[in-house]
């Protein structure tokens, strides 16, 4: 008989066999019952013998197996028979009081991370003997998996890497209107650029089985795009094509290829969806290309960056005043202006009324809620702000980040509870998104739920470190890493990890980096990290006094010592400068 029994909810039936294919391709014998019979008769001497063999118990949990029958009868014969147990989560639960005395002091894992698991089970003489590999990405929820890849610049002058990053965020955009699919988003089309592996590795660690691959051209007026769709699974190419024209053509040809990636995996599109790819933001190409421009300096998230989107956008305006997307863009960047470097309320003031232009010119933009929830909030005016988040999910329930909105907006109120369940609802749409789920943590940490915050640390941690795998040097993840290793109760490690984030450049990394040094009672090196933040430009006063006060994550335990006077200081001088600017 196996070594290994695993017990789960039928509910559960894909993630257990993925489970079973993955520790059996590591060399360990597995037993999982597939004959999903009924209560009245699965409970069999099969199953009894199977739980009587074997040397580890592992029980998945989740909602659905701690309402099952079978999975609690299971669970309490393995601890009779005195089993070694191991409860993987497939989510945070707390358990119920059939499982809290089988279970009780027994350490929990999460089933995404598949080497905490595999250590588990050497302890319990049950040795992999080579590295697991899930040879087939499985649809999980009847979706097809597909990722858009970074587009080569061909051009032969090599300075029009904006025009392929552009070109790949409009075909995202518009394939993830297409509900029989499950696209990856831009920024993980983004930080592919940073990846170095295989492409076979890194689809199965995120669970994508078909990719787009490109590469555009672009000399002057006259472009061309070459697009393949790839079966990761087959390796087979299932379309590929090539298609010229001029600028004016762009909207063609980007509609041509969302048509063929559709074609290719044999989706059938609803006749909103046919329109939806059809749809044009703009039929001015030169406003577009501008757009395009103005979305590759807004993603550097740097002052610069934002400043140079705002006049792209502007310029765009100018040349399609009915251009909806550069309204709502401009907006963005202005309030991000405001957010982090120069406090001047004529900034949210233009932002406002190019939202509200926006929503005149496109009503059925969406999108643009988030923008104008965000100035709303930042002007002060929360209940329109958090009406214009809630209109937001209303118009578009499936939109992480209308859920996301709503969530970043209770966690800068103080409604702290009401994040944690925006936030919440946002996981349940994309499970693995790291900014959701690190938001969420923190909302726990403010809101003073300890238990909950650390399941949902100790949930995001193996995201993290899946994440890291692939892309060792995103400052931005390995400081999230290290500040949930701390919110999970594991501050040796934190430490460690702490200490290895010496290079953080990046003026958010670093003010993250100083909050961690802090909450682990390093004060003289958050102190240190905290003079770094302002030198790197940040000028959110609001947030930097807020850390000088903070007793348990800044520095407000050294009030009235030199240190902490000094830096005061320097906060005190930015805040009037911010002040002489408003005013000026």
């Amino acid at each position: 008989m196996a070594d290994i029994f695993i017990s789960y909810s039928s509910k559960d039936r894909e993630k257990a066999e993925q489970l079973t294919e993955l520790l059996a391709s590591a060399g360990l014998s597995v037993w999982i019952d597939q004959s999903n019979l009924e209560v009245s008769s699965s409970w069999s001497k099969e199953i009894v013998q199977a739980i009587n063999d074997c040397k580890a118990f592992v029980v998945l949990l989740s909602p659905a197996s701690l309402e099952s029958h079978n999975v609690i009868k299971e669970v309490s014969l393995a601890s009779e028979k005195r089993k070694k147990i191991l409860p993987l989560d497939l989510e945070p639960v707390a358990l119920t009081e059939d499982f809290e005395y089988q279970l009780a002091g027994i350490q929990r894992a999460p089933m995404t991370n598949i080497d905490a698991i595999l250590r588990a089970l050497g302890k319990l003489g049950l040795e992999a003997t080579q590295a697991p590999e899930l040879k087939i990405v499985k649809e999980t929820d009847g979706r097809k998996s597909l990722m858009i890849l970074p587009f080569e610049d061909l051009s032969p002058t090599g300075d029009n890497g904006w025009f392929a990053d552009g070109i790949v965020s409009e075909l995202i955009a518009a394939l993830s209107n297409v509900k029989a699919l499950k696209l990856a988003d831009s920024q993980a089309t983004k930080e592919f650029k940073q990846y170095h592996g295989q492409l076979t590795t890194y689809a199965r660690e995120m669970g994508i089985r078909y990719f787009v691959q490109g590469d555009v051209r672009k000399f002057g007026d006259q472009i061309k795009i070459g697009a393949r769709l790839l079966d990761i699974d087959t390796g087979d190419h299932l379309w590929q094509d090539s298609l010229r024209g001029e600028m004016k053509d762009i909207f063609d040809i980007q509609e041509a290829v969302a048509k063929k990636v559709t074609e290719g995996l044999n989706v059938i599109l609803t006749a909103d969806e046919k329109q939806k790819l059809a749809e044009r933001g703009t039929e001015n190409a030169e406003a577009y290309e501008l757009f395009l421009k103005g979305n590759e300096y807004f993603t550097r998230n740097t002052k610069e960056g934002f400043q140079l989107a705002a006049q792209v956008w502007s310029e765009a305006i100018r040349l399609d005043p009915a251009y909806a997307q550069a309204y709502s863009g401009k907006a963005n960047a202005l309030a991000a202006i405001y957010r982090s470097y120069n406090r001047d309320p004529h900034l949210l003031d233009e932002g406002f009324s190019l939202v509200q232009e926006a929503k005149r010119l496109k009503p059925d933009l969406t999108s643009v809620n988030r923008p104008l929830s965000y100035i709303l909030m930042l002007q002060g005016k929360w209940e329109e702000a958090e009406n214009a988040a809630q209109d937001f999910i209303r118009s578009d329930p499936q939109d992480l980040y209308s859920y996301f909105s709503l969530g970043f907006f209770y966690g800068n109120t103080g409604q702290h509870a009401k994040s944690i369940a925006a936030f919440e609802e946002a996981l349940k749409l994309e499970p693995d998104d790291l900014p959701t789920i690190s938001n969420l943590v923190i909302a726990c940490n403010n809101a003073k739920e300890d238990s909950k915050q650390k399941q949902w640390a100790l949930a995001a941690i193996p995201k993290y470190e899946k994440y890291l795998k692939l892309f060792p040097d995103d400052e931005s993840a390995r400081v999230w890493h290290a500040v949930l290793l701390h919110h999970a109760g594991l501050d040796e490690d934190a430490r460690a990890a702490g200490r290895k984030l010496d290079t953080v450049r990046d003026e958010i990394s670093l003010f993250n980096t100083a909050c961690l040094h802090c909450m682990l009672k390093d004060y003289s090196s958050g102190i240190a990290t905290f003079r770094k933040v302002i030198a790197a430009g940040y000028r959110n006063i609001q947030t930097l006094k807020s850390f000088l006060e903070d007793e348990t994550e800044g520095i407000g335990t050294l009030k009235g010592t030199p240190e902490w006077e000094a830096v005061r200081e320097m906060v005190d001088k930015l805040e009037q400068e911010s002040a002489e600017t408003s005013n000026g």
